[in-house]
């Protein structure tokens, strides 16, 4: 399957396009999934078919910057829940569950604190945690602990090296993908291995450096920097899961997350990496379902 040349878009309020792509049933349980970094709509579980058999309606977003929505490099993390509430809005959802990966963990846990009474329930995988809990260096990836943090100190510094990374994941995906796989662990480079995973990433990437590295920069230096959520206000049940094999995001995220949500749920995967969503995804979204 390939990307949409031209996928669905809501003109919000302040001017800016927002796209998304859906999977699924057009009349089954909504679920709004927030992709992680660098991602797009593109980024989802390769079977589509999965949302159809389980009756749901998975809506894949561009946040800002990415593939076809338009750049806000001013927005605030909590200003997603924002663009979220207009989606629901345009697209009739009153209620809606809410996933997030990786980068866009902090992006679903901002709609499940500030959309208390539209989001039924959310669920946080891999997930990056505020800014203290995400462990000494040695927990996490060197490439992933400059841009996170770079992006929030050094703008200047990280930002050229990340609009190279952006033209080559364009130009060359599979030698971009490649590349990734060689600097994790063996978990996620048997993940990575499966041409139908390859294939969507490379769809992925191509649509997340639609507009070059601008977004990925951005969102970098939300989760970076202070997230100024109220994260004890979400009442949606919690649910998070962690690989303890992950080198990019250490689990000691998901652990600070599970402790300042209440009554949430954390999951630790005592063999599985960064890139496990892409076999669990259909426990995930059971649970999101129910």
């Amino acid at each position: 399957m390939t990307a949409e040349s031209s996928p669905p878009t809501l003109l919000l309020r302040d001017g800016r396009r927002l796209a998304w792509h859906e999977a699924g049933s057009a009349r089954g349980a909504p679920v709004v999934a927030c992709h992680g970094l660098p991602g797009s709509r593109e980024q989802r579980y390769p079977d589509e078919g999965l949302a159809q058999r389980m009756g749901a309606r998975v809506i894949h977003v561009d946040r800002p910057g990415f593939g076809w929505s338009d750049p806000a490099p001013h927005l605030r993390l909590r200003d997603w829940a924002l663009d979220v509430e207009q989606l629901a809005e345009h697209l009739g959802l009153d209620r809606f569950a809410v996933a997030g990966v990786s980068g866009g963990g902090p992006f679903a846990a901002a709609c499940a604190a500030l959309l208390p009474d539209r989001v039924s329930r959310v669920a946080l995988v891999s997930s990056v945690g505020p800014p203290a809990s995400m462990g000494p260096p040695a927990q996490m990836h060197l490439l992933a602990r400059f841009a996170l943090y770079g992006a929030a100190r050094v703008r200047w510094l990280v930002a050229p090296p990340l609009a190279m990374a952006a033209r080559l994941a364009r130009a060359r995906p599979n030698d971009f993908i490649a590349l990734l796989a060689r600097s994790l662990g063996p978990a996620d480079q048997v993940v990575l291995a499966r041409p139908h995973v390859q294939q969507m990433l490379v769809r992925d990437l191509r649509e997340a450096f639609r507009q070059g590295a601008g977004g990925l920069v951005r969102d970098l230096a939300l989760l970076g920097s202070d997230w100024n959520l109220p994260l004890s206000r979400v009442r949606a049940p919690c649910a998070l899961w962690h690989g303890e094999r992950d080198r990019v995001v250490p689990a000691s995220a998901s652990a600070r997350l599970a402790q300042e949500i209440p009554g949430s749920r954390l999951t630790l995967l005592p063999d599985a990496g960064h890139f496990f969503v892409l076999e669990h995804w259909p426990r995930i979204l059971e649970w999101l379902l129910q």
